[in-house]
């Protein structure tokens, strides 16, 4: 996962003035069921210069999962589900309405990631996806307007919080794992609640990462061994520098699975070619 700047985001107008304009229209209904009845006739978060927008600034990756057709189509999810919620015992609550309209609340994902999904290359795999999951830790009470938000405490991952986005790092397996020491008990609960409700750990997914890996580490060899050389030539020197170069290619934001590079630079302690 990596972090998202949502001010990169560029807004087109026409969607703006039209989701103000259903924000005042359900801001001013009474009642869930009406809320509820407005959402499902304005699905303006699938338009497609809305879609084109969210898409172009990671070029074209989930979100979540850093992936682009491994892990199937890509739409618009509501991060805080719009008309239901629900915990880690699957009990249902009231849903964000009123973030239904705001840009703010929208990621973009994979369908595996935000939707229910079995991992088909396990045979008794439970579904996993995000669907309307959305659970808080225990003591902590949902938001009820956008200025309460700041109080929640969500178990979910957020890949436009930069510390959110640096709690997830990878295997040479492609297993996800957690960025933190084994007594930050919170955030690693928050790291294996996000695998499951995004998906991360597909079969699918976890290969991908695994073959990024071990290019990674061929580079990473390579480089090692031919600057442990006595004497070094020319060659040796343009080759270091092309394998260089290609980690930080494949450690770029819109590179596909770019956190494995991450990964890969910090277990063997060359993150500093990152800063080349």
């Amino acid at each position: 996962m990596r972090f998202v700047d949502l001010n990169r985001l560029k807004i087109p107008d026409k969607w703006l003035e039209k989701a103000v304009k259903l924000q005042k229209e359900i801001d001013a209904l009474i009642t869930m069921e009406d809320k509820l009845a407005h959402i499902d006739k304005n699905e303006i978060w699938q338009d497609r210069s809305l879609f084109n927008a969210f898409s172009q600034v990671m070029d074209g990756k989930c979100w979540y999962s850093e992936a682009k057709e491994l892990m199937s189509d890509r739409d618009i999810d509501h991060f805080r589900p719009k008309k239901k919620a629900k915990n880690m015992d699957d009990v249902e609550r009231d849903g964000y309405w009123f973030l239904a309209y705001d840009w703010e609340n929208y990621r973009f994902s994979s369908i595996y990631s935000n939707r229910l999904r079995k991992d088909k290359e396990i045979e008794k795999g439970t579904s996993k996806g995000k669907g309307i999951f959305f659970p808080l830790k225990s003591g902590t009470f949902a938001a009820t307007n956008k200025k309460k938000i700041v109080d929640e405490r969500p178990y979910l991952l957020d890949p436009t919080i930069k510390y959110d986005a640096s709690l997830i790092s990878f295997n040479s397996f492609g297993k996800v794992t957690p960025n933190v020491p084994k007594k930050f008990v919170w955030e690693r609960e928050r790291v294996r609640a996000s695998v499951d409700y995004f998906h991360l750990d597909h079969s699918i997914l976890k290969r991908a990462r695994k073959t990024k890996w071990a290019a990674c580490q061929r580079n990473i060899d390579k480089i090692v061994e031919l600057c442990c050389q006595e004497e070094r030539t020319f060659q040796d020197d343009n080759t270091i520098e092309f394998l260089q170069n290609q980690l930080i290619e494949w450690a770029n934001e819109k590179e596909l699975l770019s956190g494995v590079t991450i990964a890969c630079l910090n277990k063997n302690n060359l993150s500093s070619i990152l800063t080349i």
